[in-house]
């Protein structure tokens, strides 16, 4: 036993060990510039790409009701899925490749690239009227340009800050949540004003000009240069890694049944499109609340304990909440409580990886990590879209509410076994308060 445990703490890098690693593999860092004026100016530049991906990302809802009960009436609900499907796989997938893109041309050109490209989808978008058009358009190019955003917009705050590292997360996940709070009452009034095609160019404009200027403050502090491998078989022979990566998998499929199916859960209860999307937003105000409280949490009692106790959390909601009522007082609280716990495995997980593993490997374990998020899409949306049409008959949402609070407790059942396995084989890996 103590031999098997030796070989799988000689599998995992401790911090003092990385740091060792660091000393002889990366330039010598004198500190200069970490946690200044600069990383805060940096810190929100990221939080505000978070804002416009995700805002749209969470905002999908409001799409989603539109496609299906307006604009492709005669078309089936997984058919309609596809625009999401795609949106969201590479949105969170995309940014697997970000990594090797970096260390060919650098973080800012590889910023640059992911704005262009995303800021390029919505144009597209704005002139399409078929579903293959927007699963090309809002869906991948959209989706990929974002996701290089996002990786970068996730792994600068560890180039920036030290002292006040964990906060600086939290803060660039939080727009993730305050996002919808922007995007969707902006989607919402455009599309009921001057149509689904002016939406698109009006996010077009916004994400030119916020994100746009990310390109300029994104920048190495010091010398950042990822690994030219698409993917590091180390890491992946890291149990750390495929437990992030699992659940992971788990928590992103939990996550997504919320903004596309809520929406129309509200409307099952008579309720007009106004009050779902009010819905969505309170969501969006306690997901971005509960990003920010994130660093908190990851001071008192650990992110993986949290990720613990959010994971579960969510299923019992589910459970004891949206799915047995169908009152729109019961929906709202919660959607509330919901917002709390289900999106934590987003800001805290980056933080698990930013204080375990080395500079130069940040940006392809977010990537892996994403990308299984991404995968988590491309299997969760279709299947539910079939759900929604065969077992539902497009009345009912009963079996997407099941199978949301059912991934949720895989979700929490690898966080348990990945804090225990932690526990017992790997002590100083910090998965424990920090």
């Amino acid at each position: 036993m103590a031999e098997t445990k030796d070989n799988i703490e000689s599998m995992e890098v401790s911090l003092d060990e990385k740091k060792t690693i660091q000393a002889d593999s990366e330039p010598i860092d004198n500190g200069e510039g970490l946690d200044s004026l600069y990383s805060w100016a940096v810190a929100t530049c990221g939080m505000l790409n978070y804002l416009m991906v995700f805002g749209n990302f969470n905002a999908f809802g409001i799409f989603q009701e539109y496609y299906v009960n307006t604009m492709f009436t005669q078309e089936s609900a997984s058919a309609i899925s596809w625009i999401s499907t795609m949106s969201y796989t590479f949105t969170l997938s995309g940014g697997f490749f970000a990594s090797i893109i970096i260390s060919y041309i650098g973080i800012r050109k590889t910023t640059a690239f992911g704005w262009i490209v995303s800021c390029l989808g919505l144009l597209l978008a704005s002139f399409s009227n078929k579903i293959w058009q927007l699963t090309l358009t809002q869906g991948f190019i959209f989706g990929f340009g974002s996701s290089i955003l996002i990786n970068c917009s996730i792994v600068i705050p560890s180039l920036w800050f030290d002292k006040y590292r964990n906060l600086a997360i939290a803060i660039t996940s939080s727009g993730s949540g305050f996002g919808s709070l922007v995007v969707g009452p902006i989607v919402r009034k455009v599309i009921a004003q001057y149509g689904l095609h002016w939406s698109f160019r009006v996010l077009f404009f916004i994400s030119f000009v916020v994100s746009g200027a990310s390109v300029y403050f994104f920048k190495p502090r010091t010398t950042f240069t990822p690994s030219r491998n698409l993917v590091d078989l180390h890491l992946l022979k890291r149990p750390l890694t495929m437990f992030i990566c699992a659940g992971g998998f788990f928590a992103e499929w939990g996550y997504i049944v919320l903004p596309l199916y809520f929406p129309s859960t509200i409307a099952e209860i008579g309720r007009s499109r106004v009050d779902a999307s009010n819905a969505i937003i309170f969501f969006s105000a306690f997901s971005g609340i509960s990003r920010l409280l994130s660093s908190v949490m990851a001071s008192r009692i650990g992110p993986n304990m949290s990720l613990i106790y959010a994971m579960f959390g969510s299923a019992i909601l589910i459970f004891s909440m949206w799915l047995p009522f169908k009152s729109f007082i019961v929906y709202f609280v919660f959607v509330g409580l919901y917002g709390i716990t289900c999106p934590l495995f987003f800001p805290l997980t980056p933080v698990i990886i930013s204080n375990n593993y080395e500079k130069k490997q940040l940006s392809q374990v977010n990537g892996l990590a994403f990308l299984f998020y991404g995968l988590s899409s491309l299997i969760g949306i279709p299947l539910m879209g079939f759900m929604v049409d065969k077992i539902g008959k497009r009345e009912s949402y009963t079996s997407v509410k099941v199978l949301g609070g059912v991934v949720f407790i895989f979700a929490g059942i690898v966080m348990t076994a990945q804090y225990l396995y932690c526990r017992r084989y790997i002590p100083k890996l910090k998965t424990g308060k920090i």
